[in-house]
């Protein structure tokens, strides 16, 4: 075997299934949680959707970010059977720390879990029930700014000497008098040039999780806080867990971003599905693309990269692509192209909504049944991405065409090559396709491994067909021995 391809086997940040939960909605508490929301935070009924809010008087905020389900920790324990039958390997939570919304992107302490959610014995708890089911625990790091309410703020923005003043950045030039995200009142950038932030951040926060029991972080607006942060926060985290995975969320183009962090949310390659797929970008323009994509940001960084086209922040796919079969066509992509395959809770039961704060119901338990299309679907896609390893850690090559997206993946072992043709338009086309795997002979069917169904036939390194339209297959080329005969009995690695 390989030995590139047998490290990739044995490593977990490479090829796996994440789930993503936001711990208020993802599973009803089973004790009355109403009177951890004194107001202005309201406490609704599970079955309630989300709604805009208005700006809540007195406070930072607009209601929809004080608006709570009662979701916890020991919910989410309860429902670890279910995702570990779903095939998740990496469960990725939202911020847990205690903070004033119910989205915690806004920290009051780093070193404290939110109450509303459980202790820190909670969160030990689904560590070591999590990884019994072979199951890694990545967090959500939010290190570019802290909660208006955190009373390290509280101290610095009241009195000029307080030891705290420097880890924040004040002055008239500012909108609120202090450099916030985004302008956003409520959340107070820190300054990561001060030596006592990088202390605390990295010394004390990340790096007393990992010690903890999780396996790494997802780092949230990860391109703010810059390279030398990055690189810091990376050593560090190595030094208590040498296999922590830092994911940033990087919506740049993710090249450069390497070595600072390990992957990054495949953002820009969904929205160049989606574009793909709604007609503004033309199958052969987005096959340059892809393949640009995946040459300048490196195999190895893509294939533990979060390849998702939905989260907390963004609208559901079903949202942006009404059609099933558009919507297909989507999904198959995703679990197709190099990453790590990244689902956004109830993403699997074929939600729909617009973006935050709607995209973030509490889970609808009563749709999972076995006749919801979009769950046995979704079923069907991890299915594939575990039973073929090329869709888990091959390499990428792309195949020349005019009318469909296509490209192989490729492992060390000829059996395992995978043939990925994607009609992303309303009509049939016919292509003929190079397929330049040197080890593929001529005289070969091939298989779509959707359809269970013999689609073409070769006589060379040419094949000729015809895709229906808003159609994906899968080919898998059929090397059986025939009457005792292969071509392929004396193939081996050539020499370099």
């Amino acid at each position: 075997m390989d030995q590139t391809f047998k490290d990739r086997d044995l490593n977990w940040h490479q090829g796996g299934i994440v789930y993503q939960v936001f711990v208020d909605r993802f599973a009803p508490s089973s004790v009355d949680k109403s009177s951890f929301y004194p107001s202005p935070k309201v406490f609704q009924a599970w079955n309630t959707l989300p709604k805009a809010g208005k700006r809540v008087p007195n406070v930072p905020h607009y209601q929809h970010e004080l608006d709570f389900w009662g979701g916890d920790l020991q919910s989410l324990i309860s429902k670890l059977s279910y995702l570990y039958q779903l095939g998740v390997t990496i469960l990725y939570l939202n911020p847990i720390f205690k903070a004033f919304t119910n989205h915690k992107y806004d920290t009051i302490d780093y070193l404290a879990i939110d109450e509303a959610y459980g202790t820190m014995d909670d969160l030990k708890r689904l560590i070591e029930k999590a990884h019994l089911l072979n199951i890694k625990i990545i967090l959500d790091g939010v290190f570019n700014h802290m909660s208006f309410y955190s009373p390290i703020f509280q101290s610095a923005l009241s009195d000029p000497q307080s030891p705290y003043r420097d880890w924040f950045v004040f002055g008239s030039t500012y909108r609120h008098g202090y450099r916030a995200w985004h302008h956003a009142a409520s959340l107070p950038e820190l300054n990561l040039h001060h030596q006592d932030v990088q202390k605390y951040v990295l010394d004390q926060v990340v790096t007393y999780y990992l010690s903890l029991g999780i396996d790494g972080w997802r780092l949230d607006t990860a391109i703010e806080l810059g390279f030398t942060y990055l690189s810091l926060l990376k050593t560090n985290a190595r030094r208590v867990k040498k296999d922590a995975l830092i994911v940033g969320e990087i919506n740049n183009y993710p090249d450069q971003w390497f070595p600072y962090v390990d992957g990054v949310m495949q953002l820009v390659m969904r929205d160049l599905i989606i574009l793909t797929l709604q007609g503004q970008i033309a199958p052969q323009v987005a096959n340059t693309m892809i393949a640009r994509y995946i040459d300048d940001t490196g195999i190895e960084t893509l294939l533990q990269s979060w390849m998702l086209l939905e989260n907390h922040d963004t609208a559901r796919i079903r949202h942006d692509l009404h059609d099933f079969k558009t919507y297909a066509c989507a999904k198959y992509l995703s679990i197709t192209l190099p990453g790590t395959y990244h689902l956004y809770q109830g993403e699997e039961l074929g939600l729909v909504s617009e973006g935050d704060p709607y995209n973030r119901q509490p889970f609808p338990w009563d749709k999972l049944t076995d006749d919801n299309p979009y769950y046995s679907f979704h079923q069907s896609l991890i299915a594939l991405r575990k039973d073929n390893r090329a869709l888990r850690i091959g390499n990428y090559r792309h195949i020349i065409s005019q009318s469909i997206i296509s490209f192989l993946r490729l492992t060390d072992v000829l059996e395992e090559t995978l043939i990925i043709l994607v009609n992303p338009s309303s009509m049939d086309v016919k292509e003929t396709l190079m397929i330049s795997d040197f080890k593929l002979r001529g005289h070969l069917s091939f298989y779509d491994l959707i359809s269970k169904v013999k689609i073409v036939e070769s006589f060379g390194i040419f094949i000729h067909l015809t895709i229906p339209a808003l159609t994906t297959y899968i080919l898998k080329p059929d090397l059986k021995v025939v009457d005792g005969y292969s071509p392929t009995k004396y193939f081996e690695s050539p020499v370099k």
